[in-house]
């Protein structure tokens, strides 16, 4: 099987595997309890933190732990605007997690807007900042877009809506760029950053989120008072562990991984350019995106129809999200300006640091095949 959908989730590391039944099957004990095993286990879900702050360049007592990226996000938005009403921006293009939360914050009184994005999904910063006045509250803008591999320039939208909203708390939906792209959470100005762990070979259920020590957030979990009291519950010993191994592994790679697949993303979409010409569009701009993520759209084929037909050739790929709804499916290609017989066209495919050329030449020879196959039942 050639996997080329990293960007839904990756295989763990075989260490990974082993951190895992090291904490829930021989070390299993509770973090908070005091006696000497538990207290081993409470110095290990510390190095964990210290792992994943310095993966993104903090403090270790910045970083809370969660149950996803999408848990994070919910934490971030629900628990950081310091106004009870006021202006929420988000983009056009965000991921499902942060989308659907910002419109459950509109139910409670709190004005959505959505800044305008490119074809590419990137946001506009002329438009964005059209949307900066005195009643912004909040703002989340993912860093680079699980649809299309989009990379926001998180430093300067920051910077415009600290120099126009003072007041305002900044958060970044950083899941995919998490040890995918170079950065530090300092070096961007951001107030809240949330990561996931299995979009880097740890495990499903662990993600955490980054808090600036100038914010002091509600809590989002009431409780024990573990996580700075911020989400108590007890820790997931096992599965922070693993997180912080994988990030520390894949971090330290992270530049050499970004050069290797930024040429496998070249050659990918210029493959598809010279193979398909117009019946293809391509949604993922080179030079202002992750590496690991091309989207492209077929006209008239639709692409759940060609995913399929893909997997039967051994080549497993996506659509999109694999968290979005129907109506988030709708959404997406509308903010990139997608209609017409390209709307229902999408794949996106996802390297990860094993993808290599063979896989590449596989996937074109496929999509050749599916195209002239399905091209006869064209959509019009």
């Amino acid at each position: 099987m050639i996997y080329l959908d990293n960007a839904a989730t990756t295989a763990m590391f075989p260490e990974c595997v082993d951190i895992i039944r090291k904490y829930a099957v021989d070390e299993y004990f509770n973090p908070s309890a005091l006696y000497a095993p538990a207290i081993t286990a409470a110095k290990a879900v510390k190095g964990a933190r210290e792992q994943i702050a310095k993966a993104l360049g903090c403090q270790a007592d910045s970083i809370v732990f969660t149950a996803s990226g999408s848990e994070a996000d919910n934490f971030a938005i629900t628990c950081g605007p310091r106004r009870k009403k006021g202006r929420i921006i988000v983009s056009a293009t965000e991921h499902a997690a942060v989308f659907n939360c910002a419109k459950a914050m509109a139910d409670k009184g709190y004005e959505l807007c959505l800044a305008p994005c490119d074809k590419f999904g990137r946001v506009i910063t002329y438009e964005f900042v059209k949307l900066l006045n005195e009643d912004v509250v909040f703002v989340s803008i993912m860093h680079v877009c699980n649809e299309t591999g989009a990379l926001n320039d998180i430093k300067t939208l920051c910077r415009e809506v600290k120099e126009r909203c003072p007041d305002a708390v900044f958060h970044s939906d950083g899941v995919q760029a998490f040890c995918k792209v170079d950065f530090s959470v300092k070096d961007l100005g951001v107030d809240l950053y949330s990561v996931s762990g299995h979009k880097i070979h740890a495990p499903k259920g662990i993600g955490a989120l980054y808090i600036s020590p100038r914010l002091n957030l509600q809590p989002f979990i009431y409780g024990g008072g573990q996580e700075r009291n911020l989400r108590s519950g007890t820790e997931n010993v096992a599965q922070i562990c693993a997180f912080g191994y994988a990030a520390e592994r894949v971090r330290a790679d992270v530049l050499k991984n970004f050069t290797i697949q930024k040429e496998l993303q070249k050659k990918l979409i210029y493959e598809l350019t010279e193979k398909f010409g117009k019946l293809v569009r391509i949604n993922t701009d080179i030079e202002n995106s992750g590496a690991h993520i091309v989207s492209f759209s077929f006209d008239g084929i639709r692409g759940e129809v060609l995913l399929h037909f893909l997997e039967s050739k051994g080549i497993v790929v996506g659509t999109g999200s694999a968290c979005s709804s129907k109506k988030a499916a709708e959404r997406i290609p509308k903010a990139l300006g997608l209609s017409g017989a390209f709307a229902e066209g999408t794949l996106r495919i996802s390297f990860n640091e094993n993808t290599n050329e063979e896989d590449i030449s596989a996937l074109i020879n496929a999509l050749e095949d599916g195209a002239k196959l399905l091209g006869k039942y064209r959509r019009v």
